[in-house]
């Protein structure tokens, strides 16, 4: 009787199969993080551009008396030529905004145009002035 000697052909293969199943879940696990990388990127450019319109608010409220003076068609003008329609800006052709005022609340919502985004909703309020 002779012995055994190395791996027949049959589990050469099973073990390539193995192997070959691992890779694909890596290679899974790896676009997994890119794409939460990615949404992780986006929801930050879309924090800082929220934040942006609510200073420019909040300028526009220290020289009035009431929030109904605050013109707000003018100031979302201007944020979304700097955000989404200049050329160069970080969000341009990516993404668009919109600024919605009730009372002294205003709701900032940016709206990617990846498929698969969720709208981004910042919501603030200014205090009443006495």
């Amino acid at each position: 009787m002779s012995g055994q000697r190395g791996f027949s052909l049959v589990e050469a293969l099973i073990a390539l199969v193995v192997l070959s199943l691992g890779l694909v879940g890596a290679a899974a696990m790896q676009l997994k993080a890119l794409d939460s990388a990615d949404e992780g990127y986006r929801r930050a450019l879309a924090s800082v551009a929220a934040l942006d319109a609510q200073e420019q608010l909040w300028a526009a409220y220290r020289h009035t008396k009431q929030c109904a003076e605050i013109e707000v068609g003018r100031i979302e003008s201007a944020w979304r030529r700097h955000w989404f329609q200049h050329p160069e800006a970080a969000l341009a052709e990516t993404a668009w905004g919109s600024i919605q005022r009730d009372a002294c609340d205003f709701q900032i919502t940016i709206v990617h145009a990846a498929p698969g985004s969720a709208p981004f909703a910042f919501r603030f309020e200014l205090p009443v002035k006495p």
